[in-house]
């Protein structure tokens, strides 16, 4: 259906004796863009995207068509000369004197040529121009299929890349351009209507945003050789239809099914009777059929873990989304949130017909195992998006999945500025974003996370955080972060969250002003007081081997890993000194050991002190690594001192899976401080792990304490030392240490919020040209700040 050979000439993708024309690989992109819309884009998202393109009538095919129009500038002599012999042999003459000088020439070097990316860009803005679009949307739709690359262009390189005439070509070329374009529209039953629809196609940043993310992906499934093997059929219609066929297979091939759970926690968890904070998160979540955050805060054994799924599940339901994906702390709870995730999936009968993707840097293989490898995505040009295809596909792909669990950190990538980042960010708004122990992030992750809940927000994503410790002004600060995107406003200008002092907590907001519900606690939890002692650090080891003189469990945990290891060999030489029938068994778990190692220590712990495990005799010496995720559960433990949520976090890992009276007393010893005239004195190096001002506030505060009161005063205590200078008075003697300390923070979180901003992405309503999105990018790997 083409009159004009030179809509077929232009070859789009070639190798292995084999091309596939430029026109055949537009119509593929589109076929699976139409396709892939309603499962890579949230349905908030989705409808800001298609309101924009309404006037036009059939507004999800019009999207479709720009994504597949993303390579137009492949019609150009400064691409079709990348390989010059099959340019010469499909094109007539009238176009040879065009490529022989753009021609790349041997031993030259880097190219100096335009991509054919800018080609496009330029080529579409002045098409839409014409066609009557604002500029603006001109300019939104050319930047956002221009930067299919990963990189949206501005308008400075746009005007040199303008002037490169030889390289995009003249009249003749910007014709054959013009034609291809009208083509492949017709072919797919659209057509221009004149001046009057395009002038009421308005786009926002946001809404070029996941035309670029829909675009950039439908490419890369296009571009794969699986999907679309080479096929010269000259009829463009009945290419279409094979177009159609053959986007359907593709798009099947990703599995992107929507999970359906059921949505009450019974059903969900038939064994097990809804908690007091699962049954309120129940119900503020029921029916809720807009974007909405939730902050769950709960003590340890509360099964916040269990309520953000049954959340997750209701606003999947009530919203109309794919799935969810669940943010951990650190690779160890990832891993372990995964099996639990599959055993649900098991238990529902629903193992067969969905998986769960792990995501995060150590997940290599069991990724790759179900990855589709893009072949042809950039043979022909080394400026094309090969290598960042292949890393998609192979990894970032797996965000795209209905159900994923990893790392905390692949969510940050989302809002760090770097190649593709809007993919990232698109991938995650089709499903319910949890976002695990919330209070685990220093003031560098925590910048991230904050721009990262705007952007969620501007985009219509739910999302539920999880936390046993979170300070009351840092929950302010999450919800207004995550306001400001939806309501397109400023955090400060989001509506305010009243006071509220009970413990434990549920908080929802959505457009709304932010509601907070109070919640009791589960047996296990009532009236927990924990009695503190001093513990010598030369005592450590024999207070050690005297709780478990009679059998039991104790644990060791020291702040660094040259502590744990001093610790550890010690114990080794005293315990080989008892008799055989009295000597306890020795674990060491840190962050250092290799990753097989330290899996297998993991294991072995489950086993002993899980659920139901069998429970030796045996002292476990640990780093952090034990604070958080493991499900384990001891009868004794003595801990360097530490920041006071992390020590009420350490504090449930004694006597987490019942407290029967035959267990004794909650003990928690406290070692690692030496108190002096001048004050407290911490182990050599510590200040790299924790701020000196919080160990120093946290030991002002329990110093002459004896007990804790669990879980009520918990609210009390984290606020106490995270909240303003006055909360805690600087105890006398202590002046000189105090001011330093002090200054350190202030200083140290100046920095670590000056870094984040470097990295992060603007604000959503900052956002007036999507080349501010991907200038000046940096590597998305940095999500930590060390």
């Amino acid at each position: 259906m083409t009159g004009n050979p030179a809509i077929l000439s232009a070859w789009g993708k070639a190798g292995k004796d084999q091309v596939r024309p430029l026109a055949h690989h537009i119509l593929d992109t589109a076929a699976v863009a139409e396709l892939l819309l309603a499962r890579l884009i949230g349905p908030r998202y989705r409808d800001e995207l298609r309101a924009a393109f309404e006037s036009l009538g059939q507004a999800d095919r019009w999207i479709a068509m720009l994504c597949g129009l993303h390579d137009l500038g492949k019609q150009s002599p400064t691409f079709q000369a990348l390989n010059i012999d099959l340019a010469l042999a499909r094109f007539d003459g009238s176009a040879a004197a065009d490529l022989r000088r753009v021609q790349k020439r041997a031993g030259l070097g880097r190219r100096i040529d335009t991509p054919h990316g800018l080609v496009t860009a330029i080529h579409m803005r002045d098409l839409l121009l014409r066609w009557g679009a604002p500029s603006a949307t001109a300019e939104g739709v050319a930047v956002a299929l221009g930067g299919h690359h990963g990189y949206f262009p501005d308008g400075a390189v746009l005007g040199q890349a303008q002037r490169e005439v030889n390289n995009h070509g003249g009249s003749m070329w910007e014709r054959w351009r013009d034609e291809l374009v009208n083509e492949v529209i017709t072919v797919r039953g659209l057509q221009v209507l004149g001046e009057e629809p395009w002038q009421d196609v308005h786009l926002s940043s946001a809404a070029a945003m996941g035309l670029a993310a829909l675009t950039t992906v439908s490419d890369w499934i296009a571009s794969d050789v699986k999907n679309f093997p080479h096929a010269e059929i000259l009829d463009l219609l009945d290419y279409s239809k094979r177009a159609d066929e053959l986007a359907s297979t593709a798009v099947e091939r990703l599995e992107l099914r929507s999970w359906e759970p059921p949505t009450s926690f019974i059903e969900l968890f038939p064994e097990e009777r809804p908690r007091p904070v699962q049954a309120v998160v129940e119900r503020v979540t029921a029916a809720r059929d807009q974007a909405t955050l939730v902050i769950v805060e709960a003590p340890t054994g509360e099964g916040k873990s269990k309520a953000a799924i049954q959340a997750a599940a209701a606003l999947m339901d009530g919203v109309g989304l794919l799935g969810a994906y669940v943010g951990m702390p650190t690779q160890a709870t990832s891993n372990q949130m995964l099996t639990e995730l599959e055993d649900l999936l098991h238990q529902l009968g629903q193992d067969q017909e969905m998986s769960i993707r792990l995501v995060h840097s150590a997940a290599m293989d069991a990724l790759n195992e179900r990855a589709a490898n893009p072949t042809d995505v950039g043979l022909d040009d080394e400026d094309d998006s090969d290598v960042q295809a292949q890393e998609w596909f192979t990894r970032k792909k797996s965000l795209l999945a209905p159900v994923g669990v990893g790392t905390i950190d692949q969510a940050l990538k989302a809002v760090i500025r770097s190649g593709h980042v809007f993919v990232r960010l698109a991938a995650l708004t089709n499903k319910v974003v949890v976002i695990d122990e919330v209070h685990a992030y220093d003031t560098y992750m925590s910048t991230l996370l904050d721009r990262l809940l705007a952007w969620l927000g501007r985009l219509g994503t739910s999302v539920v955080m999880l936390s046993a410790t979170l300070p009351s002004a840092r929950r302010e600060e999450l919800v207004a972060a995550w306001q400001s995107g939806l309501l397109r406003c400023l955090p400060r200008e989001a509506p305010k969250l009243e006071p509220f002092a009970g413990y434990p907590r549920v908080t929802v907001a959505g457009t709304g002003k932010p509601v907070v519900e109070a919640a009791d606690v589960s047996e296990l939890n009532v009236h927990r007081p924990l009695r503190l002692i001093r513990v010598e650090d030369e005592d450590v080891v024999d207070w050690a081997l005297q709780q478990v003189t009679d059998g039991g469990s104790a644990v060791v945990m020291h702040n660094l890993v040259r502590r744990a290891a001093e610790t550890y060999a010690t114990l080794e030489e005293r315990v080989a000194a008892l008799p055989a029938a009295t000597r306890p068994l020795l674990f060491m778990i840190n962050g250092r050991l290799a990753t097989g190692t330290r899996r297998a220590v993991e294991a072995e712990l489950k086993a002993a002190f899980g659920k139901g495990g069998s429970r030796p005799r045996a002292i476990v010496v640990s780093t952090q690594v034990l604070e958080q995720g493991l499900d384990l559960d001891f009868d004794a433990m003595i801990t360097d001192l530490a920041p006071i949520d992390w020590l009420i976090q350490r504090a449930g890992r004694l006597h987490r899976h019942n407290r029967t009276t035959m267990r004794g007393d909650l003990v928690l010893a406290i070692a690692g401080v030496v108190d002096t005239d001048a004050g407290p004195q911490f182990p050599q190096y510590l200040d790299t792990v924790y701020a000196p001002m919080t160990l120093l506030r946290t030991w002002a505060l329990l110093r002459e304490r004896t007990v804790l009161n669990l879980p009520a005063e918990v609210p009390a205590l984290v606020d106490a030392v995270y909240g303003p200078a006055e909360a805690i008075p600087c105890p006398a003697g202590w002046e000189e240490s105090w001011q330093i300390a002090a200054g350190k923070l202030t200083r140290a979180h100046q920095v670590a919020q000056r870094n984040a901003r470097l990295m992060y992405l603007p604000h959503p309503n900052a956002v007036t040209h999507l080349g501010a999105l991907t200038k000046h990018s940096k590597h998305a790997g940095r999500t930590r700040s060390r």
